[in-house]
Formats: structure tokens, sequence, C-alpha cells
């Protein structure tokens, strides 16, 4: 038994290394920055909690039902507008996502039996992302039942036993409407909200085990040709330097683009698979499917070439760095430990963007995850979808630049013989 724990011992000293506690603790920095910026914001949000309300109807019904919503805590501000249209292009409106309609007539068509529709309409914002529209929904979602539960107290005050139970219990049934760049259209909150985000949760984890994949291959080639001193061999030759590296750039092209074909391969059959969308992107004959393409929530064969783009030029920024670690890798045994200046933007590019929302997000978040390419293509497809364009565009733009800058980099490593010597000091190390 003792010489079962000399053993132990001895494993756990040979795999308890510098560089694995470095790894832990830039893991829980991350996370923990992830926590702090997710915490600052949500509470934010939270602050910001106001339903713009039209009434239309002007009786004592909808006064209360008014009081009903602002006694939920949340803040309830007058339209001042006769029709939802002029509601929504308001300028004072203009930062406001929720929207409630009380129609015309409804307290007198309750009162004589006859169901009415409050109307709902939730705008979701071209740069929207996270929890943002999920928040504004739940914000809807809250409205709709302090009201339905008002008129029925107001029903059930005046005693009317002739009426079903069903209509006591939902005596004005919610409207819900989606708004995207203009566009409206009736549809259910949480489809919308479940559509938009599949491009900010499925999308993402798939570029980012691609981007791991296509960087752990690279660095591998090349730490192991330094390990079994092919590199060596290769550099005194007299090849031209230049040569090596542009072989090795290309062989990544080639297997960059190659991940991001397989990539848009598997988005383009999802996204038919859940519109039911046929050659014609414009035409859905799913449930949901007619209302997301009259809300523009399509993606088009451009908008596929674009993806398709901003993909690519994603993992060749992960290559172009992974590169660069693999020579400054001692060994083989050594990458797990160099991919973690890869992993923590990586890290930070996908999470921050499932929790915060980017619309309203602070200044210096937003600069923050700019500045890493992997973010880019992380919301390509919902910048797509909705429209946002140019964000995509100069996305890839600022990917081509930190792609080009990496590949200088290289190029003057392997210009050197400081290629064969280079490596990165661990504190503690000799």
């Amino acid at each position: 038994m003792n010489i079962f724990y000399i053993l132990l011992k001895k494993e756990i000293k040979e795999l308890v290394t510098r560089q694995l506690i470095f790894t832990i603790a830039a893991t829980l920095l991350v996370f923990h920055v992830i926590g702090k910026s997710v915490g600052t914001h949500n509470k934010a949000s939270a602050a910001h909690n106001t339903i713009v309300l039209l009434d239309l109807d002007r009786s004592a019904l909808s006064a209360r039902v008014a009081a009903a919503v602002r006694a939920g805590k949340t803040e309830v501000k007058p339209a001042g507008a006769g029709d939802i249209q002029a509601a929504l292009a308001a300028p004072e409106n203009i930062s406001e996502n929720s929207f409630m309609v009380i129609p015309a007539g409804l307290q007198a068509e309750v009162t004589a039996g006859r169901a009415s529709r409050i109307e709902y309409y939730s705008r979701f914002r071209k740069d929207a992302s996270g929890l943002g529209p999920a928040i504004a929904a739940s914000r809807i979602r809250r409205t709709a039942q302090a009201a339905t539960a008002e008129i029925s107290s107001w029903l059930l005050e005046r005693g009317m036993p002739s009426r079903t139970p069903a209509f006591l219990r939902d005596p004005a049934p919610a409207r819900e409407f989606a708004v995207v760049d203009g566009h409206t259209a009736e549809i259910s909150l949480s489809q919308v909200i479940g559509f938009i985000q599949s491009q900010s949760l499925f999308f993402p984890v798939a570029v980012f085990f691609i981007v791991i994949l296509s960087a752990q291959m690279i660095m591998t080639a090349v730490a192991s040709e330094k390990e079994n001193k092919t590199l060596e061999t290769l550099l005194s030759s007299p090849l031209d330097r230049r040569l090596l590296v542009t072989s090795k750039l290309a062989a990544s092209c080639l297997i960059a683009a190659a991940l991001s074909g397989a990539y848009m391969l598997g988005m383009r059959s999802f996204m038919a698979g859940v519109t039911s969308l046929g050659a014609d992107p414009s035409v859905a004959v799913a449930a949901a499917g007619p209302a997301l393409a009259q809300l523009g929530l399509t993606i088009t064969s451009s908008g596929y070439l674009l993806i398709g783009l901003s993909v690519l030029f994603c993992i060749l920024c992960a290559l172009a760095v992974a590169f660069i670690l693999g020579i400054l890798s001692e060994d083989v045994k050594s990458i797990q430990t160099m991919m973690t200046p890869l992993m923590m933007p990586l890290m930070l590019a996908y999470l921050l963007p499932i929790f915060i929302d980017m619309s309203t997000a602070h200044a210096g978040i937003k600069f923050l995850l700019y500045a890493i390419p992997f973010t880019h293509a992380f919301m390509a497809p919902q910048n797509v979808m909705m429209g946002n364009i140019s964000q995509v565009v100069w996305g890839i733009v600022y990917q081509a630049a930190v792609f080009a800058a990496g590949v200088a980099l290289s190029a003057r490593l392997f210009s050197g013989d400081a290629l064969l010597t280079l490596r990165l000091k661990w504190p503690g190390t000799k």
C-alpha cells in the first residue's frame, strides 16, 4: 500500500505543473470576468422595466388593467399616439421594446360576454442578442397575466353566473406580435425568440469546436516537427523559408475552407429543417414559417456566402494564432497548455453574447468583444438574419486584417534562427 501512495504522489507531481496551474487560473479568471459582466449588465437591464401602453378604450376597466400592470413593478408609459405604428415610430419610444394595446370597446365587449383581444408587440433590434429578447418577452408575459387576472376579477365582482368558466378565466386573450426591422407579424414571441437564439446558441458551438479542432491540428503538426527535429532539417535545406511558411499556411487555408464548407452545409440543413424552406428561401410552409418569412428572418444565398466568409476568416485567424503558439511549444505534450491563450478569447466571444444583449451592452464590453475576431463569426448568422449586413462585412474585413498580421508575424519568426530556440518561459523555469 505504501508503494501505491509513493506512485500516486509521483504521478500527481508530474501532472500538477506550473502550466496546469496557469491554465486553471486563466479559466477561473475568464469565468469571473464573464460572471461580473453578466451580473452588471443584467442589473442595468432589470432597472429598465417599461411597457408602452396604447389605451384605445379609455374606460374604468382599462384604467384598472393599467394599475394592475404597475402593481407588478412594471413601469407603464403612455403611448401618446393614435395607433400602434405611430407608437412604434415615435422618437420618445425609440428605445422601448415592449408595447401593449388595449382595444376600443374592451369593457363593453367583456361585459356583454364576448371575448376581446389585447395586443402585445415586442420589438427585436438588429444587434439584440443574449437574454435581452427573452427578458422583453418575459415582461410581456407577466403583463398579459396581470391584465387577464384583473379583467377576470372585474367580471367576478359584478357577479355574472351565466358566463362560462373558460370565458371568466380568460376574457381577453392575448395576441402577440413581433416587430423586426419595421416588419410586423402575428406570431408567438416564444417561437421568434427560440428561432433567434438557435443562431446564437447552436451555430457558435459548431464554430467553437471547428476552431479548436483546426487549431490543435496545426499546433500538433508544428510542435511535432520541432520535437522530431524535422523542422531543423527543413530549415537547413536550401528551400526558401517563405515557401515553407506559404505551404503550411496554404494547407491550413484548405483545411479552413473544408471545415467552413462543412459548417455551411450543416447550417443550411438545420435551417431547412427548422423553417421548412425549400429551394427558394423566401417560401416557408412550416407552422411558423410564413410569419418568420414576413419578418425577414430568413437567410438568402448571399447571406450564406457572408456567413461562410466570416467563419472561414475566423478559422484562419485561429490557425494563424495556433501556428505561432505551435512555434512557442516545446513539444507535443505542452500543446494543451499552449492552447490557453487561444481558449480565453474564444470562451469570452462565445459565452458573453449568450448572456449579454449587445444592443444595450456597455461600450467597454462591446469593444472587448468586437476586438476578438471570433465574435464576428459567432454572431454572423444572427446578424445576417436580422439584416445587420454591414456589421458582418466589417467583421470580415477586421478578421482578414488580424489574419494578415498573424501571417506577417509567422513569416518573421521563420526568417531567423530564433524559430528553433524560441520558447515561452513560465515563471520559475530556467
